[in-house]
């Protein structure tokens, strides 16, 4: 079996909408490149100094923009939150189906390269702090509470869309906790897998995609 337009399929489905900004922007090449340029400085940022040293201001001078322009696509640091942590799963998306879709044949071997990709995306150092400042601030700013939940629903959503795929027989109740369980596995691997992550990705990524296999009967 390949997995080529019906994983295209899938990831189409898992994201419901691109990186929030202001409605009506962003929908030239150059206005998507701009947004995206105010979130690559806000990201950074976040990482670097926390969400509580974050400003709009600071983005601007980061982005090398004014602070209308930027304004002008995210008007709150929140809707620059739900951005970054879109824009994450939308890229994360896009290239677990690259690999999904890349010729390997039977489901361990998409599953394998679907969660190689997951564990290659956590060796980004700055993703790491961006995503733990993110996780902290969730415990006391509702917004980003919202925001840090919508994004974990939609990823589960991925996930529960593969296992799916994968055995099309699976009653879809069952698909949602296993993905669940899935998502919890990875995330909790981002916290616990150390500073020399690359090494341990290969073992880590066949252990995971033996518990995923187990989850298609």
């Amino acid at each position: 079996m390949r997995f080529g337009s019906e994983v295209r399929a899938v990831s189409k489905a898992s994201i419901s909408a691109a990186p929030r900004h202001r409605k009506g922007t962003a929908v030239g090449e150059k206005g998507r490149l701009s947004a995206d340029a105010v979130l690559n400085a806000a990201a950074h940022l976040l990482a670097q100094d926390g969400y509580a040293s974050l400003s709009l201001r600071k983005i601007a001078q980061a982005a090398g923009m004014r602070l209308g322009h930027v304004q002008y696509y995210f008007p709150a640091k929140l809707d620059i939150v739900h951005g970054i942590l879109e824009r994450y799963l939308q890229r994360s998306t896009e290239r677990i189906r690259e690999r999904m879709a890349a010729g390997l044949e039977g489901s361990e071997g998409a599953l394998q390269s679907a969660i190689e990709t997951v564990l290659v995306d956590q060796e980004s150092a700055e993703d790491c702090a961006m995503f733990r400042e993110i996780w902290a601030l969730a415990t006391h700013d509702p917004g980003v509470k919202e925001a840090v939940h919508r994004f974990y629903l939609q990823y589960r959503a991925q996930v529960r869309a593969i296992l799916l795929q994968l055995s099309p027989k699976l009653d879809k109740s069952r698909a949602d906790q296993r993905a669940m369980i899935l998502v919890a596995t990875l995330e909790g691997l981002s916290l616990l897998r150390g500073s020399d992550r690359a090494s341990k990705r290969a073992g880590l990524a066949r252990e995971v995609t033996l518990l995923a296999q187990s989850m298609l009967r």
